[in-house]
């Protein structure tokens, strides 16, 4: 009788492994299916060209602004410093002490969406090409117009027109044009309260970040000063998490005077 417990629970310990494994490959499967690239599932034919471009700008439209949110709004600052790994774009600034910052992007919200429809331009381009390269080998002729893209980041949304035509033809010919798409977002919080503080920043030399939060709080609003004059803030929407950070450098004190150094 012992001989046989001992089998039995051998056995069961099996067992358990060999549920453990299927609820892990079935776990696995699920992420896969939820966060596979949608490009990845559609699969390339007529019926889904117009769901295939816009899985693209939809994409694009991600990377994007999280690059772009992370550097002060450029895809490759000019003019920036430093911080978390990042080059953070100086959006007002002076080389000059004791005077105020000058602004660098006084329409921050109109080179956000530039900067944006240049990233997602060239990745659409190449799905497009791939789109080509795929329905052709599918026997069909495919006649592309050229990719123009315009965006536009308004209230709790981005959205992304695509210009362009795509002519399918396989004994009948079909065309498809006007695509769009669109990704939640409250860029357009974030951008227009960074303005706000910018021109403070221009204007009096300094902002207040917890005025800002009492007026909006929804938003969090964090300033850190370095020794060199500059400040980095860092802004973030609490529901959604989405971040804007930006450098200013105004009303600099030299070397010796000011605040305590802070490491990057």
């Amino acid at each position: 009788m012992q001989i046989k417990e001992k089998k039995s629970g051998k056995l069961n310990k099996k067992s358990q492994v060999t549920i453990f494994i299927i609820i892990s490959i079935v776990i696995i499967a699920v992420l896969a299916i939820l966060l596979y690239p949608r490009l990845k599932i559609i699969g390339v034919s007529p019926e889904t060209t117009e769901e295939y471009i816009e899985a693209c700008a939809e994409k694009a439209i991600g990377e994007a602004k999280e690059k772009l949110s992370m550097q002060g709004g450029s895809l490759e600052p000019e003019s920036y410093v430093m911080f978390s790994g990042n080059k953070v774009e100086y959006l007002c600034y002076t080389n000059e002490y004791y005077q105020k910052c000058v602004m660098q992007r006084p329409i921050l919200k109109r080179h956000f969406e530039q900067e944006i429809e240049q990233y997602a331009k060239e990745k659409i381009d190449g799905c497009v090409s791939k789109f080509k390269s795929e329905i052709e080998n599918k026997g069909y002729s495919a006649d592309i117009a050229p990719v123009d893209v315009n965006v536009e980041i308004i209230p709790e949304s981005i959205e992304v027109d695509i210009d362009t035509s795509i002519t399918l033809t396989k004994g009948s010919s079909q065309t498809y044009s006007d695509f769009s798409a669109s990704s939640k977002s409250e860029m357009y919080n974030l951008l227009t309260i960074s303005s706000s503080i910018l021109n403070w920043e221009a204007r009096y030399g300094d902002s207040d970040p917890v005025a800002y939060m009492a007026y909006y709080p929804d938003l969090k609003v964090e300033k850190l000063k370095q020794t060199d004059g500059t400040t980095i803030y860092t802004l973030t929407h609490r529901g959604t998490k989405e971040k804007f950070v930006f450098a200013s450098r105004s009303i600099p004190w030299p070397a010796g005077y000011g605040v305590k150094e802070v490491l990057l």
